[in-house]
């Protein structure tokens, strides 16, 4: 080696061992602030809430069926019904047990938070308390309040609020177990402070508990915050934006000094946390959504204050943005990639709405008001004209009914959005999340998302659940749930059933950038990914993209003999029917919105299967699909060739 060499790989090594020093340094001094945590939180010091006027009401840019879908979300809570991620609206009562997992039934005892288990292996999901303990349907009875002037709403969220405080005591019980959670409950109450001010007399008394509240939930996240020297993710960018948040909402001694250090931090962690074309670096468009709502969000916070601003904060956060209108269709959805558990800031419009609509029907992931919302904000035009901002983001981007031919590259991320005529083809080659870590990353190397108009055809799994189901969480995660190519029925990227390992992703298959040429009018698409390296065999997708035809070259290359699966997921609505399911060339149709036909050859034979399975559009809920299995075995390499026609 040379010198040189030996000199970068000492650095290297030297500042491994500086990191992994400060990490530990922190993990004791983390220790120690869970243990000062107490006794700090008794101490009250001299505080008053600060309005900040993030909500500027404007009203009539609300049809009267917006405010309608508003009110009877509203009235669903006030009956005690909850809408909540792809459950439905769950019937809880009214107040709600807010430590109990409604679906298995089971509670978490009001023990000390850190006592507690909270992955118990026992059919339970955590997340079920959280996201109900998150309050964010709190200022949507306020905003119904607004509307309608009814003050049944405004009674109901301020005694649902209370019930929630008396109920949860500061550190005991399941929902004071993560930094996240209390800040993105500490960021809904600052809310619905905001939509209800100016208070009345006769609720003073109730603003000075939801102050001291708030002062717990600050004192909490600070103690318990997420942050490390070795890895950040969305957890601790949500602790810094709600440590932001209630910093602004509070005046008190040291109030000001917390909120210009926790905006400096939020400013610099879009940096750290985004790639330069403004993908999330957790590979997956349902965090692309909350991570962008969080800096939106923030970005806001900081603006009410005063604060300034890096001046690369907002062309990143503007970058977010463009990359979720990339993906988007013209209603506003993007497709699900990834994982995806239905996280959000705030409930905007598009959210509520969904609400109203049967499960079957939910779609976690339309972002038409998210990107209206940013349009408005930032002064851009994000997928299309906005219509007029409204205080709780009912703006809602109007994209184009119909797009040019062009390729949309966001190379950092590993996606290309491809369009022609009607048609909108996504390739991702994306690397594993977070540094290779892959938290929220599935085996879905070389996939893609075909859509057709409003209609997909071809569709990512999505994600049904996390630690309620293991089998089930690997399962919407695996290689064959995704339209990729299957080695000896091995996954490219290597998963573990145990509970403890439903957060990691092997980093086997490292990707190639995404290559975008064109050739007669054609986009082509081209990527590699080295996930069955390990066996000696390398994949390679070439994807042909021109009007009414996609044209797939998969290619393996390597020795021996091996299996090849090649898997393609169709979206719900989508009939297949077998033409020609055996021999060197077998085809299939596919009928629903359109009518598709879908041929594979190769130099050897190939048998293709119609198999029954589900998808997921909204975290917890299940949609039956349909998936076509086309199966080869024999020595390597091997090329097939897919194409699928349509009408245009």
């Amino acid at each position: 080696m040379t010198a040189k060499v030996l000199r970068i790989a000492k650095a290297v090594r030297e500042d491994s061992v500086g990191v992994l020093a400060r990490e530990a340094i922190l993990r004791v001094s983390r220790r120690l602030n869970h243990s000062r945590f107490q006794t700090e939180v008794e101490h009250v010091p001299d505080l008053n809430y600060r309005f900040m006027g993030y909500y500027k009401p404007m009203l009539r840019s609300l049809s009267p069926h917006d405010l309608e879908t508003i009110v009877h979300y509203a009235n669903l809570v006030l009956a005690g019904e909850f809408p909540l991620m792809g459950y439905g609206n769950a019937r809880l009562g009214s107040p709600p047990d807010w430590d109990k997992d409604w679906v298995s039934g089971k509670n978490w005892p009001a023990s000390p938070a850190d006592s507690l288990t909270i992955v118990r292996h026992d059919g339970s999901d955590v997340k079920a308390p959280w996201e109900l303990s998150r309050l964010q349907f709190l200022p949507v009875l306020a905003k119904a309040n607004l509307i309608t002037g009814d003050e049944t709403f405004r009674v109901a969220a301020r005694e649902l609020a209370c019930d929630w405080i008396d109920r949860n005591p500061v550190g005991t019980g399941v929902n004071w177990t993560l930094a996240m959670e209390a800040a993105l409950r500490g960021i809904s109450l600052c809310l619905l402070l905001e939509l209800l001010w100016p208070l009345q007399s006769h609720e003073q008394a109730w603003l000075a508990k939801m102050t001291l509240a708030l002062w717990q939930h600050l004192l909490f996240v600070e103690a318990h915050n997420e942050f490390s020297h070795l890895v950040r993710s969305n957890h601790y960018l949500s602790n810094i934006i709600g440590l932001t948040t209630m910093s602004a909402a509070l005046r008190g001694p040291g109030i000001d000094k917390r909120l210009t250090r926790y905006a400096r931090a939020v400013q610099q962690e879009i940096l750290l946390q985004t790639y330069s074309d403004g993908g999330d670096w957790e590979a997956s468009t349902g965090y692309q959504v909350l991570v962008s709502q969080m800096f939106l969000h923030s970005y806001l916070i900081q603006k009410s204050c005063g604060i300034a601003f890096d001046p690369r904060f907002e062309p990143r956060l503007t970058a977010m943005f463009e990359w979720l209108s990339a993906l988007a269709d013209r209603r506003g959805r993007i497709p699900h990639i990834g994982d995806c558990d239905d996280g959000r800031v705030e409930l905007l419009f598009d959210d509520i709405r969904q609400a109203s609509l049967p499960v079957e029907q939910r779609h976690s992931l339309v972002v038409a008001n998210h990107l209206g919302l940013g349009s408005y904000i930032l002064g851009k035009r994000f997928g299309g004209e906005a219509v007029d901002a409204a205080w709780f983001g009912a703006p809602t981007a109007i994209l184009p009914a119909k797009r040019r031919q062009r390729v949309d590259l966001l190379a950092d991320s590993g996606l290309a959005v491809a369009h022609s005529e009607d048609a909108d083809l996504i390739f991702a080659a994306m690397p594993n999340g977070i540094g290779g870590r892959g938290s929220h990353t599935h085996s879905d190397k070389l996939s893609f998302v075909l859509r057709l108009g409003d209609a997909d055809v071809f569709c990512d799994s999505g994600t049904r659940c996390y630690t309620r189901d293991s089998v089930l969480r690997n399962r919407y995660r695996s290689a064959c749930a995704h339209n990729v190519i299957v080695v000896d029925a091995q996954e490219h990227n290597t998963t573990s059933q145990e509970q403890d390992q439903l957060f990691h992703c092997g980093n086997e298959a490292a990707v190639s950038p995404i290559a975008v040429n064109g050739h007669n009018g054609a986009i082509i698409l081209t990527a590699s990914h080295s996930g069955y390296k390990r066996f000696g065999i390398s994949c390679s997708r070439v994807l042909h993209f021109k009007k009414a035809r996609l044209t797939i070259y998969d290619q393996i290359k390597g020795a021996g003999t091996h299996s090849t699966d090649l898997f393609f997921q169709l979206a719900p609505d989508w009939a297949v029917t077998t033409d020609q399911p055996r021999g060197t060339n077998v085809t299939c149709l596919i009928r629903g919105p359109r009518s598709l036909v879908l041929n594979c050859r190769c130099d050897r034979d190939l048998q293709l299967q119609v198999e029954n399975t589900e998808i997921s559009r909204a975290y917890a809920s299940a949609l039956p699909a349909t998936r076509i299995a086309i199966h080869t075995s024999g020595e390597l390499p091997v090329t097939l060739l897919t194409t699928i026609e349509w009408d245009l």
